[in-house]
């Protein structure tokens, strides 16, 4: 989850200029929370918000921790970019390119033979994090 927070931070911080800096990581991690999903096709997904991005660009409002004003940023890609590291790690780092498919057969490949069978019927990623 902490790497997703780090990655929208970072696609905030590019986009967003209204971000006070000291509350970029917890706004980042709200909008992970609030907004972010799983989409079954990237390349569809950036389609649908270029073609009709009023219907879903959403609008986070935080308050500035030091000056007690309200600031509103809007949020895009951040949605679905921000999960797809799990199946894309090179969009957060370059040097990590083994999509999380990968790293669950490849523990289970490494598992004794007579377990593997149910073990690929059902697996199960959890977390301590919602995303």
């Amino acid at each position: 989850g902490r790497d997703i927070t780090y990655f929208i931070q970072q696609l905030l911080r590019e986009r967003e200029v209204g971000i006070p800096p000291e509350q970029s990581l917890e706004t980042a991690k709200a909008v992970k929370e609030r907004f972010s999903y799983v989409c079954p096709d990237l390349v569809k997904e950036f389609n649908k918000y270029d073609i009709d991005g009023t219907k879903w660009i959403k609008q986070y409002t935080g308050i500035n921790a030091i000056s007690k004003r309200e600031f509103t940023i809007d949020v895009g890609y951040e949605r679905f970019l921000g999960p797809e590291i799990f199946f894309h790690p090179e969009f957060a780092n370059p040097d990590f390119t083994q999509p999380i498919s990968e790293v669950v057969d490849e523990v289970i490949q490494n598992c004794p033979i007579d377990v593997r069978r149910p073990l690929y019927k059902a697996p199960e990623i959890t977390n301590q994090s919602n995303i």
